[in-house]
């Protein structure tokens, strides 16, 4: 029978967040107490073996990735795609293994960070989205466990994280796509419970309060095409409206499914990644890259300097530059 950490932790006398501290090799905990849960995991043939070679070397050499619902429906959300790789090449050129857990929503999130931890199979975390109040994080703090966030946090102290500078980005793509002298603006995006919707509407309110224009918000319950379709119908229903900046790929593509079969002409668009468009989009939508597999390559590098403990930054912001 399959030998669990809590077996581990009873069998040591320790707390299963101290047998995690030992399996992640963290400096706080005494060279007795890490002796002693090593003692427990030899003697009780703690599985699986990669356990016992990361032992040896006081890591197991996996990193694991939580990935949100939005990855879910992966393949239409180049963003994810794109931030995977750049967590892949980086992860396998400073040889470590990748595993990734695909969650439905926040609470699976928060269950398998933990599972994750406890089972003793990685040397840290990189967290995919980050949201107010963010329980993940506030588990992974508390435990002191090796952890990255894909996205600012609302909460910066002692957090690793790399993101784009938000605000920024969408205050210059506001005051590149939409011209001076237009009444109003609308800024379509997802969850409201994440920071990078919180950091997009600000920036995007800021330009708009500048050309001294109208700034209408329009917020779904996620960012998937179906969302970004009928927030497009929402929105036409009570105005025409002809300047658009939304937040999302997905978003995108739903919003443009409703225009395009509405048969809605003279309007500008402004949206966040490079996705693909069908071609009587092309040239016709601003697409603002920001670097995603980058964001990856970054995440990655800052979370196993700081697990090997050479780390120098506690963030990355990544560049975005206006064509």
């Amino acid at each position: 029978m399959k030998v669990t950490i809590k077996e581990i932790a009873t069998d040591a006398g320790v707390s299963v967040s101290t047998v995690s501290r030992v399996i992640s090799n963290n400096p706080k905990i005494s060279e007795s107490t890490k002796e002693k849960v090593r003692e427990s995991i030899e003697r009780l043939n703690y599985k699986p073996n990669i356990m016992a070679r990361g032992l040896v070397k006081k890591r197991t050499g996996i990193l694991g990735v939580i990935m949100p619902k939005e990855a879910i429906t992966l393949f239409s959300s180049p963003f994810f795609i794109e931030v995977m790789q750049g967590i892949s090449l980086k992860g396998k050129e400073r040889d470590y293994y990748i595993m990734y857990d695909f969650c439905k929503n926040e609470k699976e999130e928060y269950e398998g960070t933990k599972k994750l931890v406890e089972s003793g199979l990685v040397d840290g975390i990189c967290l995919m989205s980050t949201r107010k109040g963010d329980k993940s994080i506030k588990y992974l703090k508390e435990l002191q466990f090796p952890f990255v966030i894909v996205g600012e946090p609302e909460e910066k102290d002692e957090v690793l994280w790399v993101d784009n500078n938000n605000l920024k980005a969408t205050y210059d793509m506001v005051k590149k796509v939409i011209s001076k002298g237009e009444n109003s603006a609308v800024f379509i995006g997802g969850d409201k419970n994440l920071t990078v919707t919180t950091n997009r509407v600000e920036g995007f309110k800021k330009a708009c309060k500048e050309l001294n224009i109208q700034s209408v918000v329009h917020l779904g319950k996620d960012f998937s095409r179906e969302e970004g379709f009928r927030l497009a119908e929402i929105i036409f229903a009570k105005e025409n409206y002809k300047n658009f900046i939304v937040s999302d790929d997905n978003l995108l593509k739903g919003f443009l499914e409703y225009v395009e079969k509405s048969n809605i002409k003279n309007i500008n668009i402004g949206s966040f990644n490079r996705t693909n468009l069908k071609r009587i989009w092309k040239n016709k939508v601003f697409l603002l890259d920001i670097k995603p597999e980058k964001l990856g390559i970054e995440a990655v590098n800052l979370l196993i300097d700081n697990i090997l403990g050479d780390s120098k930054f506690t963030n990355k912001v990544i560049d975005i530059e206006l064509n």
